[in-house]
């Protein structure tokens, strides 16, 4: 409701005749009174409404001077008191020509002059404009927890304050029936700060800053998503209500949580940034304005935050160049030569086990091209449990009593996998773990069967099997994988602790039944000691056969190991036959049969130094299963 006091020379007429010398003498009929903190602006549109003018310049012009007004010649047309005139604050329109009263620490341009705003609440409960709610920042009522309004809900118009009328549009629509947005929680504790500041009043859990120091912090925060900041440091269109909401919201996200919400922001900004070791580039216009538009004694958090970031996620090392800084601890960062110095290695070193993974740490290129490197001081600790922890190739050869060609073989698999390799890393020499192949040992020794028996079954060490039996490529890879699948089952004695992988003991027998089994179900053949034992014939005949090339085998170029195929033994044994089977189908020993054949052997003693005679199956097929006595007499003459 809107005050007034008791109307003097009602039958007055309306008139400024005279340049208003009638009001000077006895004022205005309607004397609305002011209420404290209402805009002055808004004071004489509800003046220049209640006496019938068509604007506050048309108010203003009729109560002073001829295109001039006067203070005095208001207070007096008025009848305000000095505590009264008191109450009216915010910018003047221009037209009157007189000092501007503004809040502590603002200046005109942080109010808004052609558009009006207003709470629907506030404006329907007192029906006067409130001062703070020019100011651009100002975007909600802390009374009612709403955003202000600066359209018509119906003609969606900006408010202009050039006429006379608060309460009501242009186009006609009610200015304080228009549902009002509620404001988030954390937005509304930031408006909280900033209009307690402008009262004077200090905000419990927000940051005691001055009203200068909240303009500052929130043109800076508008300014991120400006690629330029202007000269005079303002950011452009914060009139707009709508620009200054999202602004307000911004800065709430940046001190929610203290100071979870300003490490948020930083890491954006470096997650966006370039790798590089220099805090301008990386945090550009934000590093500047912590250490330069935001010094003294009020700002002194925002800094504070920003050093402790620095020392938890800051990729690069901090160090006396650095200068703007404050004298706190160093850090948490180390070159590749302090973090190698400290575990226990070498830099080059430090560098091959991140560049594989296992070290974190951060590159940045140098405009020279030179690279930089740092690590966490976290990291110390895990490096050197990798580097005592790490074998070379040999050593790990020793450590699992295998050879070196095996333990290849394990990696090019996969069921070794070391830290660091002469081929994918670029190191000069292997890590592998320690750790990693106690594991390979555990996993197989952990199936084996404990022999009760003082004296174990007739067994053969694993690494005498790579030795000794020439496994060809695959096959001990195959036969890891068997004594994982449990399809053979390693021996362990009573006085035997944990065994490593090379040690292991396997039946002998199941062992050979079961490579032989795999050699053929992969097509890989037959040894030559197997492939005699096949023909029956001793393993020295079947090696002289094949170095005279009646029996076909074939041999692998990385292991040179000949190995005879099924389709070898088959076809050595449909072309020929010893004498030993000649002799036994004919019923006859074979010296009595070689000396009644007379047919030429292909290979024996006497041909080749063969141990045993060999014949064409087609030269003696004819006189197979017949007794060699009817042979003779059907070949003697009659």
């Amino acid at each position: 409701m809107q005050r007034f006091e008791p109307i003097y020379h009602a039958s007055a007429t309306v008139t400024t005749t005279g340049g208003g010398r009638w009001w000077k003498r006895h004022g205005l009929p309607v004397r609305p009174r002011p209420y404290p903190g209402e805009w002055a602006y808004g004071y004489l549109v509800r003046v220049a409404e209640a006496n019938g003018y068509e604007s506050p310049r048309a108010l203003w012009r009729g109560l002073g001077p001829r295109r001039t007004g006067s203070i005095s010649s208001v207070r007096y047309a008025l009848r305000l008191s000095p505590a009264e005139w008191s109450f009216l604050s915010g910018p003047w329109p221009r037209f009157c020509r007189v000092e501007q009263v503004l809040a502590e620490g603002l200046a005109r341009s942080d109010y808004c002059h052609d558009h009006l705003r207003w709470c629907p609440h506030c404006l329907a409960e007192r029906g006067f404009l409130q001062a703070r709610w020019l100011i651009k920042l100002c975007v909600a009522c802390p009374e009612h927890g709403c955003y202000l309004r600066d359209t018509c809900a119906v003609c969606h118009q900006y408010q202009r304050p050039e006429r006379a009328a608060l309460d009501r549009c242009l186009c006609g629509a009610s200015l304080i029936g228009i549902p009002a947005e509620r404001v988030a929680e954390d937005e509304l504790r930031l408006q909280l700060a900033f209009q307690g500041a402008l009262a004077g009043q200090a905000q419990e859990g927000a940051p005691s800053l001055s009203v200068a120091a909240w303009i500052t912090l929130f043109h800076r925060v508008a300014a991120f998503d400006v690629e330029r900041e202007t000269r005079s440091g303002q950011t452009p269109g914060l009139h707009r209500l709508d620009r200054a909401i999202v602004v307000n919201r911004q800065l709430a996200s940046l001190l929610a949580a203290w100071p979870s919400g300003f490490h948020r922001c930083l890491g954006d900004l470096q997650r966006r940034a370039e790798p590089s070791f220099s805090l301008v580039r990386t945090f550009g216009r934000l590093y500047r304005w912590l250490y330069r538009d935001f010094e003294g004694d009020e700002f002194a958090f925002l800094r504070d935050a920003f050093e402790d970031y620095l020392r938890e996620h800051w990729w690069g090392l901090l160090c006396r160049r650095n200068r703007r800084l404050g004298t706190r601890p160093p850090g948490s960062r180390k070159t590749a030569q302090a973090i190698a110095a400290a575990a226990g290695t070498t830099p080059a070193r430090v560098r091959q086990l991140h560049l594989a993974g296992w070290v974190e740490g951060d590159i940045a290129a140098q405009p020279s091209g030179r690279r930089t490197w740092s690590f966490p001081a976290s990291q110390v600790e895990p490096l050197a449990t990798l580097i005592a922890d790490g074998l070379t190739l040999k050593d790990a050869a020793a450590y699992l009593r295998l050879p070196k060609h095996r333990v290849r073989e394990l990696i090019t698999t996969g069921m070794i996998k070391p830290l660091l390799s002469t081929e994918g890393h670029g190191a000069a020499t292997w890590l592998i773990s320690r750790h990693q192949l106690d594991d390979l040992g555990r996993a197989y020794s952990a199936r084996q069967a404990l022999v009760t028996k003082e004296e174990p079954p007739d067994c053969v060490p694993l690494v005498q099997i790579l030795k000794a039996w020439r496994l060809e490529a695959g096959a001990f890879a195959a036969l890891l994988h068997a004594l994982q699948s449990g399809v053979l089952t390693p021996i362990a004695t009573r006085d035997m602790g944990n065994t490593v992988l090379g040690g292991l003991l396997l039946p002998r027998k199941e062992v050979q039944a079961w490579l032989a089994h795999w050699r053929e179900s992969n097509g890989r053949g037959y040894s030559i000691t197997d492939a005699a034992g096949i023909l029956g014939i001793k393993a020295q005949v079947a090696y002289h056969l094949v170095r005279c090339g009646l029996l076909e085998s074939t041999s692998s170029p990385l292991t040179q190991v000949r190995r005879v195929s099924r389709d070898g033994i088959a076809k050595f044994e449909a072309h020929y036959i010893s004498l030993m089977e000649i002799a036994k189908r004919s019923g006859t020993s074979p010296k009595q049969a070689l000396h009644r054949l007379q047919i030429h052997p292909v290979a024996g003693p006497s041909i080749d130094g063969c141990r045993q005679y060999f014949y064409l199956r087609s030269d003696v097929e004819h006189l197979l299963d017949q007794p060699l006595q009817t042979q003779e007499s059907g070949n003697a003459e009659p």
